[in-house]
């Protein structure tokens, strides 16, 4: 069975269209900024206005009643804050919250497609319905602990993994989608780096030469005496794929080049296939996107994408 290649743009979660979270905001470790508070170095802060969500670091001692968004000398934008960070996609951040952390959203238009990515809980479970209070028509639940053993020894007494990718491309296209997530976890805590929904569209077969190349910038410093310090950074995931398109979709997929450009996307290569589906769902921004003609029936466009 051909693997069809899907991708979307994630729809902007505003506070219009954030229904709850079980994640408390501001989150103890990061309160919210004001006049009167001195905060020390290091310490964090939260601005938060309507559709912005921002955390700060104080760069100094000391520091008091200076705004952080016009403070340049003594305060660093950090991201969002933990509750929102989940909707953060120009940054690799995780949400964290207490078991079971559970977070609901309002995308405002039809979507059929819902990712999430990052994921550190041995539970999840979706649902979808039709409007707040309305019908259930989607449910997805499933276990994220995993083995990946080939042996019965390693089945026995390998260590338990968490699986960290969850997606859907089958949401029914209900006007007013609301989609709940819950997450659960033995240890009482769970992360979520990326709660995505959208409009995927079929870019194509993907081909059974695809790559995905973590690059490490991190840097060894050494000394007179060739003693190392290693300075680690994470890696850099680059997934490269080439992919078989009917003549007729070439348009479409033009059009979502030119939609995607410059903006972070949702690529997902073999979801239906579990063990390459991590390995094909990445959220990054295409570096390349080449097609050809191979004749008047067929294309292939080669891309890379560069995660996040």
């Amino acid at each position: 069975m051909a693997e069809q290649v899907k991708a979307y743009v994630p729809i902007e979660i505003t506070d219009a269209r954030f229904i709850s979270s079980t994640i408390a905001e501001p989150d103890a470790a990061e309160p919210n900024w004001n006049t009167t508070t001195v905060f020390a170095q290091g310490d964090l802060a939260s601005v938060i206005t309507t559709d912005s969500h921002l955390v700060y670091e104080s760069l100094q001692a000391s520091n008091q009643n200076h705004p952080p968004a016009t403070s340049p000398t003594w305060w660093i934008l950090k991201g969002f804050t933990n509750q929102r960070r989940m909707f953060d996609w120009k940054r690799g951040q995780k949400s964290t919250g207490t078991s079971p952390m559970i977070v609901s959203v309002r995308p405002g238009k039809r979507i059929n497609a819902i990712t999430l990515e990052g994921i550190r809980a041995s539970h999840a479970s979706i649902t979808v319905q039709d409007g707040i209070g309305g019908a259930t028509v989607l449910t997805i639940d499933k276990s994220l602990l995993a083995r990946h053993a080939v042996t019965p020894f390693q089945w026995c007494f390998g260590p338990w993994v968490y699986d960290k990718v969850l997606c859907t491309f089958e949401v029914p296209p209900v006007i007013d989608p609301v989609v709940t997530v819950t997450l659960t976890d033995s240890s009482g805590t769970c992360d979520l780096s990326r709660f995505a929904t959208g409009l995927a569209v079929d870019l194509g077969e993907i081909e059974w030469d695809s790559s995905l190349e973590d690059e490490n910038n991190s840097a060894v410093v050494r000394n007179e005496f060739n003693e190392a310090e290693f300075n680690p950074v994470p890696d850099i995931p680059i997934l490269e794929s080439p992919i078989e398109i009917a003549a007729n979709r070439i348009n479409l997929a033009r059009q979502f080049k030119a939609d995607s450009n410059g903006k972070v996307i949702i690529f997902s290569g073999m979801d239906s296939i579990d063990s390459f589906r991590e390995m094909h769902t990445i959220v990054g921004f295409f570096r390349r996107f080449k097609l050809a003609t191979k004749n008047h029936k067929l294309a292939k466009f080669d891309i890379r994408v560069e995660g996040l």
